[in-house]
């Protein structure tokens, strides 16, 4: 069915759009509220390590680097793009997804590394055979009027998943802290380990206090004595409401077992903490790097592909697997951007790319090799545009 508009509806729609979308921005803000930060008392023992952080200050938590904030009047004409602009954000052919084998990965051997995309930054790893998930997301949906996923359902049931011995959250936005995952996973859980007040968030939907580690950037746990858990510098931010900007703290994370040594990047934008973790804790055997989301008006939050192979470098990693691309539609490059231009880079730059399909389980080694599986979809697409 083919819709006309007369010049006369034009030109009301273009009267009230501004009054629309701020109220409809607005309203999905509110409602998302009250899922917003938790915190703690200001007599709750925990506080006392969160106001002593160097990042903690009048309130709130800060980048090494300070980044623009934006009000309401900045974010009308961001959200006219999210709503009215195309650009490929979402495939037109069916991506490729492979329900996840689990006993792939809990027959591990006790020196493998194994790794299984789940879309975005869900990860499930078995690092020398500790089983770690990464910012579970296994909605379809990551909040009310947020994105869903457009490759399909998650690639697994939550009742498959074996016992977890750790779980990792970088920050708290909704496509990396999800209430409903947490809660449906959290019987299978051993441990969470987080950012500083990100806890409290976890309290709030129900996981046990003695179940959670919060680390302050730089600070280092260990699981057992052949494994260490770091927290690391990213420059992000963080908020669920209209209120909350930066109540929490964000991070990336270092993970090293008696075998091998990960990194995972969380949210970030490109920055000078990528040379001081690649010189303290490098080299890696793989990265875990944010490789979507980005546009010209917020570079200072999420990394542009090109940045994202120099990151790569600036680690010391050996095999770099782009995350946060490919499953939801979250800025207005189109779906395949990031990873054609991630590809173009590390091709030039002599870096060895890691690119599974959604669900697939992948044993890091030297000698991995892993297809290009986009490749066929968009000579297709673009035969399809032709005809």
């Amino acid at each position: 069915m083919n819709i006309h508009f007369s010049n006369n509806k034009i030109k009301k729609i273009m009267k009230i759009s501004p009054i629309i979308i701020p109220l409809l921005l607005v309203a999905g803000m509110i409602f998302n509220q009250s899922c917003s930060s938790a915190s703690y008392s200001t007599e709750d023992i925990k506080m006392k390590k969160i106001v002593t952080s160097s990042q903690f200050k009048e309130g709130i938590f800060h980048n090494y680097k300070p980044s623009p904030k934006w009000d309401i009047i900045d974010m009308i004409p961001m959200m006219w793009d999210f709503l009215f602009t195309g650009n490929d954000r979402k495939p037109n052919a069916t991506l490729p997804v492979q329900q996840v084998d689990f006993d792939q990965i809990v027959n591990a051997k006790s020196d493998e590394l194994k790794v299984t995309w789940i879309g975005h930054s869900s990860l499930i790893i078995n690092i020398d055979g500790k089983i770690i998930l990464t910012d579970p997301v296994y909605l379809n949906n990551t909040a009310f009027l947020g994105p869903g996923r457009y490759n399909g359902d998650v690639p697994f049931d939550i009742d498959e998943l074996p016992e977890i011995d750790l779980v990792v959250i970088s920050h708290n936005h909704y496509d990396h802290l999800h209430a409903e995952t947490i809660q449906k996973i959290l019987p299978k859980v051993k441990h969470f380990v987080t950012p500083l007040m990100v806890g409290a968030e976890l309290e709030e939907m129900g996981v046990p206090r003695n179940k959670i580690t919060e680390l302050d950037w730089w600070e280092e746990v260990r699981p057992s004595k052949s494994f260490l858990i770091a927290l690391t510098p990213a420059q992000h931010f963080s908020g669920r409401g209209l209120f909350d900007r930066d109540e929490t703290l964000w991070g990336s994370f270092v993970i090293q077992g008696p075998k091998h040594k990960i990194y995972f990047s969380g949210d970030s934008g490109y920055f000078e903490g990528f040379k001081e973790i690649g010189e303290k804790f490098g080299p890696f055997d793989i990265t875990f790097l944010e490789c979507g989301a980005y546009n010209e008006r917020w570079p200072f939050v999420h990394m542009f592909p090109e940045e994202t192979a120099q990151a790569h470098l600036d680690l010391r990693g050996k095999i770099l697997h782009p995350i946060h691309w490919g499953t939801f539609d979250v800025s207005l490059h189109s779906w395949y951007d990031p990873i054609v231009r991630v590809s173009k880079a590390a091709d030039s730059l002599g870096i060895k790319l890691s690119t599974p399909i959604i669900g697939e389980t992948i044993t890091i080694e030297e000698n991995l090799y892993t297809e290009r599986w986009w490749e066929p979809i968009l000579n297709q697409e673009k035969l399809i545009t032709k005809n």
